[in-house]
């Protein structure tokens, strides 16, 4: 939630309502702590709440928070009449009211229900406590994984204290690997069977793998078994995780919105009306595929009245603040034309529409000399398949006779020398001269 670029966004398109937007967006900005507010606040998500004490003071003629100090849950109460409203535990039954504008209270819904209940730590906690079972009783077959069974054999008439030295025994012989018994007394060492299955390992990976559906959506953006985990899966985990963190980014700006925006315009600029209120965003928009926008763009551009601000805010390129901020390629001048040796038309067919005039008058001489290339090709047709005829003619009577496919692939060695390829070669060799011939004469001297 922290990693999110987030902005006060004007409440209408009013110019008033711009101004207003600005001025709190710099009241936000002289807060201290922007990153550790919305640190606690998140806190909510796991408990259902989180409350935040604030400290105001003035600067700049503005009241401004001072400090955001984080209050833990177990100061606070819910109302036996309402149980989605807090109150401060003060030793009373009902608690004390918090004061307006003196507390940001996030209240986070990971799940519809009373404000106790809505907290994700209460849909985990069973399998957070049986995961702390499991992983104690891991631990303690660990530390006996492998060894021995030991069976001490006491004889009878054996006092109590002879049992607890033999039992004490039994236990050093599988710390210490040494130990004292009393005379008259057996140990006997037993080799537990070698198929043993870890039951409590995989209780331990079964409750974190719910755990991390429960808290992220999926398992495979945090881990990995080796046998699901491909990029596939991954990435659609992924888009999980990403949804999850949208709704909480909502439910955060929401609380933004009413308990600390609308405060610092009540008691700084004296404005209630929520026309003129702005609101908080966070920018939870991927940047999306460069090169395939890159690609669509110029196509779609002479049959759609694309917006500007759409593909930056899209692509999440910032808008060049003046003419000087403007990044352009190198031999790029500043109309936006590129200066480059052969790179003119190009730029033209992306920014000038088609079946524009003047499109095609800057093609010019460049034009015609791609005209004439394309129409010596055509021309250059029935010459390259009289070629290719020579050139494969003995494959071609060998498939004629009827040799079967497996055959004439191992014949393909004693036929390469056969073949004459001298036809096509003096063709290719003269499309290739003129056209190198017609490149040079249109060669920007510069």
């Amino acid at each position: 939630m922290a990693t999110l670029e987030w902005d006060i966004i004007p409440g209408s398109d009013d110019a008033r309502a711009r101004e207003v937007a600005e001025k709190v967006r710099a009241m936000v900005d002289m807060m201290p702590g922007v990153e550790d507010m919305l640190l606690d606040m998140a806190d909510a998500i796991g408990h259902g709440f989180a409350a935040l004490e604030l400290e105001w003071g003035m600067v700049d003629g503005w009241h401004i928070p001072q400090a955001l100090t984080f209050r833990p849950q177990s100061w606070f109460q819910c109302l036996w009449t309402d149980r989605n409203r807090l109150r401060l535990r003060d030793g009373s039954a009902e608690g004390a009211e918090l004061w307006p504008c003196g507390w940001l209270v996030h209240t986070h819904k990971s799940k519809s229900g009373w404000l106790p209940r809505a907290g994700l730590f209460r849909t985990v906690a069973w399998a957070y406590l049986i995961r702390a079972y499991a992983l104690n009783a891991n631990i303690a077959y660990t530390q006996i994984h492998g060894l021995p069974l030991r069976l001490g054999k006491y004889p009878p008439g054996s006092t109590a204290e002879d049992k607890s030295a033999l039992l004490h025994a039994l236990r050093c012989l599988g710390q210490d690997a040494a130990g004292i018994i009393p005379a008259g007394m057996e140990v006997i060492f037993q080799t537990p069977t070698t198929t043993t299955q870890d039951i409590p390992g995989q209780l331990v990976t079964r409750c974190e793998q719910g755990m991390s559906k429960a808290i992220l959506g999926g398992t495979l953006t945090t881990q990995a078994d080796g046998k699901t985990s491909t990029n596939a899966l991954g990435t659609i985990h992924n888009e999980v995780r990403r949804d999850l963190l949208t709704a909480d980014a909502m439910q955060l700006a929401a609380t933004l919105t009413s308990q600390l925006l609308a405060p610092l315009c009540l008691l700084n600029l004296g404005i209630t009306d929520r026309k003129l209120l702005p609101y908080w965003r966070f920018d939870t928009q991927e940047a999306g595929d460069l090169a395939l926008y890159a690609d669509a763009l110029p196509k779609l551009a002479p049959y759609m009245k694309i917006s500007r601000q759409f593909v930056h805010e899209r692509l999440k390129l910032p808008v060049a603040l003046d003419e000087g901020d403007v990044f352009r390629a190198e031999g790029q001048d500043e109309d936006g034309n590129d200066d480059r040796p052969g790179r003119q038309n190009a730029t033209a067919r992306l920014t000038v529409p088609a079946g524009d005039d003047a499109a095609e008058d800057d093609e010019g001489d460049d034009g015609a000399g791609q005209d004439a290339l394309d129409s010596m090709c055509d021309s250059a047709d029935a010459a390259l398949a009289e070629a290719a005829g020579a050139l494969l003619g003995p494959l071609f009577a060998e498939v004629a006779a009827g040799l079967p496919p497996e055959e004439l692939e191992k014949r393909l060695a004693d036929l390469y020398p056969a073949m004459d390829a001298a036809q096509l070669t003096d063709i290719l060799t003269r499309l290739l001269f003129v056209a190198q011939l017609e490149g040079r004469s249109h060669e920007d001297p510069h």
